[in-house]
């Protein structure tokens, strides 16, 4: 099985942890979780990707992670630099970010691995690392995720936004509201019609859609999708 690698998440958790340390400590940091995550996928090989310096979501939605202001780990840019010579590392597409790469390349022989809960969107196996806080830890999760349950997810970040991509959704409905409210439908497009109604707002949903979509091919362009769901 392939190994499809979140690497921006790699880089930037290895050069924070080592923000007091040597560059050299960073990189080891790297080396060593992106050998583990290998190893508890049983991965035979992998791609790792990491997100460029353009992104068309800003481009729709300027406000689009336009809320992370605080300072970028210092060895970040010389961890990702390394990780792009001598970590296999490939850079997404022009104006996509690794987690565009990711659903790209995801099949039935692949397994995404990454922290990012968004990436549940995309149907396949799915690896989330162990990582842990004060008086918290989160264990290595498994999961398969199927086309029905990824659109749910989809449509319920319609609704609720996401704050940490400064996505704002309906007002007042938060994630259990959210799911409460999909909970009990059972196409795709029964969801597209109960969030469209509750946007009022076609422009608006469009623009969100296409900042929280995860693209599936390099010119999968949501509004696309969105004058599908309204022909049918």
């Amino acid at each position: 099985m392939q190994a499809l690698v979140d690497l921006d998440l790699v880089c930037f958790r290895s050069a924070a942890s080592a923000e007091n340390d040597d560059i050299g400590i960073a990189i080891y940091r790297a080396n060593e979780l992106l050998d583990g995550i290998l190893t508890k996928v049983k991965a035979d090989s992998y791609r790792a990707f990491l997100t460029g310096d353009t992104n068309f979501r800003k481009e729709i939605l300027p406000s689009y992670k336009a809320n992370r202001t605080a300072p970028r780990p210092s060895h970040l840019k010389g961890v990702r630099e390394y990780a792009l010579d001598k970590m296999n590392a490939e850079l997404a597409p022009d104006g996509l970010e690794a987690d565009d790469s990711l659903a790209i390349h995801q099949t039935d022989d692949t397994i995404i691995c990454t922290l990012d809960k968004d990436l549940l969107q995309v149907p396949g196996r799915h690896f989330s690392w162990a990582i842990s806080g004060k008086n918290w830890k989160r264990p290595d999760t498994f999961l398969v995720q199927d086309e029905l349950g990824g659109a749910r997810l989809f449509f319920e970040q319609c609704l609720k936004g996401d704050v940490s991509d400064n996505v704002k959704g309906i007002k007042g409905i938060g994630e259990k509201k959210a799911k409460l409210m999909l909970a009990n439908l059972e196409t795709e497009q029964d969801m597209f019609e109960l969030v469209q109604d509750m946007y009022s707002d076609d422009d608006r949903f469009i623009r969100n859609a296409s900042c929280l979509w995860i693209r599936r091919t390099e010119d999968d362009i949501w509004k696309d999708r969105f004058n599908a769901y309204v022909q049918k």
